[in-house]
């Protein structure tokens, strides 16, 4: 008996280890069971796309770009006629993303030039039924944000197929100036579009500025101020300026200025300020703005002029940003399709292998200019069609090779286009224009 428990205390160690073994097979088994199933039912279950606006990094919501990227396509979905927006719309879509992706919507691109068209449109439009532009939307705000836009579309406003628009600005000032004393936000839109302008207030602008812009009411009377008085930059509004940045500060509650509409402008606002308080309230601002709009609305807008103000705020652009940012401003004919313009193409990194210029009508193409100088000199193209419209794939003897990777740049200059917009015939070309064609990988 003594033997046998002996045996069996000697056979327990082999036995428990055979035991040990077989139930952690048991357990590996399992484990690869319940990964198999979760694949499977993940892969029969996968999420639903409930909107078409998807945050394109879910890692990155509350990034101002990605708020901004979704913001774009937000307004070109919203555009609904071949003109752009209906509703007198066009001034907020342009600033939006004008002022929001400065870096893509540059005068002569495919995109700047639709959008900038149909701030024409608008204005054209309304001048054919109300020539004065003094109907009560115009005087009230309307007729001043479409002069910012048109400076933002580098276009003067002053020479609008034979419409002087500061001039009218300046009549509805004098026919209404008890309105703008008593609703300062629209007045000072109004000193805004003076300042982008460059022209200076009149006395009694001046007047109602000391007399009635002293106190703020709201946050967008406050913000609107602020605007207009730093970009007029004078001495006399100082003390109203600190003014309007004390009462946006006193109303930055949990990370925001109110709503998104009101918060946009107010970190407009805000980016003429040099104080650390002021940059700290604008870094907490836009990522409140970027989590409203990534997280709950998922990429989408109330309304363009909501867009207007957000898109600049998220890149930290202001509608005062938009004076001095046009070098030469464009001047739109009474005739739209009357005048010649002279366009120079260049071949080459300095122009060694051709340099010329083509006079064509205005609203004429790229391509246009280019078969007209092939007409009449001797530069040589040659061009293709795709379903987005005409490239080019030879010029002088030069042949792209699309197997390495090479590629036609069209620079407009010194600043090459958006790879999405050098299409041929979608290119509208300005007077003085100067494009240099390089082929490049």
């Amino acid at each position: 008996m003594a033997r046998d428990k002996e045996a069996l205390f000697k056979e327990k160690p082999g036995r428990r280890r055979n035991m040990e073994k077989f139930f952690l097979a048991l357990i590996i088994l399992a484990a690869l069971g319940l990964i198999i199933g979760l694949i499977a039912y993940l892969a029969s279950n996968s999420p639903r796309n409930t909107s078409d606006y998807v945050i394109v990094e879910p890692n990155y919501p509350s990034s101002s770009s990605y708020a901004i990227n979704n913001g774009e396509r937000w307004i070109k979905d919203y555009q609904i006629t071949s003109m752009g927006m209906m509703n007198n719309e066009n001034a907020d879509a342009f600033l939006a993303l004008r002022l929001g992706l400065m870096s893509k919507y540059k005068p002569g691109g495919c995109d700047f030039n639709v959008l900038s068209r149909g701030v024409e449109y608008d204005l054209l439009s309304t001048l054919m039924r109300n020539r004065n532009l003094d109907g009560i939307p115009w005087v009230r705000s309307m007729l001043a944000k479409y002069i910012i836009a048109l400076e933002a579309a580098c276009v003067d406003p002053t020479r609008f197929y034979g419409n002087d628009l500061l001039g009218l600005l300046d009549t509805n000032f004098r026919n209404f100036t008890t309105y703008y004393e008593a609703n300062p936000n629209d007045f000072a839109t109004l000193l805004l579009a003076k300042c982008v302008s460059g022209v200076e207030l009149t006395a009694e602008q001046n007047t109602v500025i000391m007399q009635n812009i002293s106190s703020f009411r709201s946050v967008e009377d406050a913000s609107l101020a602020l605007l207009a008085l730093s970009c007029i930059n004078s001495s006399t509004h100082y003390s109203t300026i600190m003014k309007a940045e004390t009462y946006l500060m006193s109303h930055f509650v949990n990370n925001s200025f109110g709503d998104t509409y009101q918060t946009g402008l107010a970190i407009q606002a805000l980016t003429r300020s040099n104080t650390t308080e002021a940059a700290d309230a604008i870094e907490k601002a836009q990522l409140f703005l970027a989590k409203e709009i990534q997280i709950k609305r998922m990429g989408m807008f109330l309304t363009v002029g909501e867009a207007s103000n957000v898109l600049p705020a998220l890149a930290g652009m202001s509608w005062a940003d938009v004076k001095g940012k046009c070098p030469t401003k464009r001047i739109v004919p009474t005739d739209p399709n009357a005048g010649n313009i002279q366009v120079n193409i260049a071949v080459g990194e300095s122009g060694q292998i051709f340099n010329g210029s083509a006079t064509i009508k205005k609203g004429k193409t790229l391509l246009d200019v280019l078969q007209t100088l092939q007409s009449n000199s001797t530069f040589r193209f040659m061009s293709v069609k795709t379903a987005y419209g005409y490239i080019l794939t030879s010029v002088m003897g030069q042949t792209m090779d699309l197997k390495s990777g090479q590629y036609w740049n069209v620079i407009l200059n010194g600043s090459p286009l958006n790879p999405q917009s050098m299409y041929l015939d979608r290119i509208i070309p300005e007077d003085a224009h100067s494009y240099t064609l390089r082929l490049q990988v």
